[in-house]
């Protein structure tokens, strides 16, 4: 091997797919298992396929449209490799990888890649491991049967999605904590770090899946909910504008006039003489 930070045990595998599996199946370019130093990057503004690769020993870092990510030890990554793109060794890495492509890809990757990012956890997940080793094997014996392959491409990304579900699915758990919080605590000052807290996430990723399962942001949820509990007290009760505005959450009248008119395009007194 020539290419920097590429140790001599490393392995590469060539694969020159037929018309008919370009036309109808996920087909096999390239292949290997790259032992690598620190020394070893990859930066391409293209390349004409998608990757798989699993980290079997140290550090990779990937920075892909502009975000970065860490694949340690049994991470396993998906990049979209038609796009620009940059990997990286943190230290001494081990990691097997396919180059392949077809036509429903990028679809599968644009799904994966929208519910999980590009790196996922298979500590626990032998089958993925054991479909990318039946691939290598086919690769380095020169014997790749397309069709075979090709379901083992199809299988590791129905697993894939399997995983993008289970994380949607704790996702909507922590969101349902959040909303929980937000109806419980409306009439408080509260911020959104106490929101992402009951979450159990970071505010710029509790921010990030909230709008996602919502499609809208933490803090316009807590605004609507505000405003709708006080279309309700101004419709059903004598309390002054005043103690509406407190009860809530709003610090100040002018602020909660403001904001109800955005909402409504009318004064909360307006709104309490509207005939329903």
């Amino acid at each position: 091997m020539v290419e920097k930070g590429v140790l001599s045990q490393s392995k590469m595998y060539f694969h020159t797919p037929s018309d008919f599996a370009k036309d109808a199946l996920f087909y096999l370019s390239y292949s290997g298992t790259f032992c690598c130093s620190n020394d070893y990057i990859v930066e391409r503004n293209n390349w004409n396929s998608y990757l798989f690769m699993i980290v079997k020993k140290g550090k990779m870092r990937i920075f892909y449209e502009e975000k970065e990510y860490i694949a340690s030890e049994n991470s396993f990554v998906f990049l979209n490799c038609y796009k620009p793109h940059k990997y990286q060794a943190e230290e001494e890495t081990v990691f097997d990888w396919i180059h392949f492509s077809g036509n429903a890809s990028e679809a599968y990757y644009n799904l994966l890649y929208e519910a999980s990012g590009c790196v996922f956890s298979i500590a626990n997940n032998y089958v993925i491991q054991d479909y990318m080793t039946s691939i290598l094997h086919a690769a380095k014996e020169n014997h790749v049967e397309e069709d075979a392959v090709s379901i083992y491409i199809h299988k590791i990304l129905y697993e894939l999605k399997k995983k993008s579900s289970e994380v949607d699915s704790l996702q909507f758990k922590s969101i349902l904590e959040a909303i929980n919080y937000i109806e419980s605590s409306f009439h408080t000052q509260i911020k959104l770090q106490d929101i992402a807290n009951c979450a159990g996430l970071s505010p710029y990723h509790f921010s990030r899946v909230f709008k996602k399962h919502l499609n809208c942001s933490p803090y316009q949820y807590l605004i609507n909910f505000r405003i709708n509990h006080a279309k309700e007290l101004l419709q059903n009760t004598d309390l002054s504008i005043q103690e509406i505005t407190y009860e809530c959450g709003f610090n100040s009248v002018p602020h909660f006039i403001k904001i109800f008119k955005e909402h409504t395009e009318l004064t909360p007194k307006k709104f309490r003489n509207l005939p329903f």
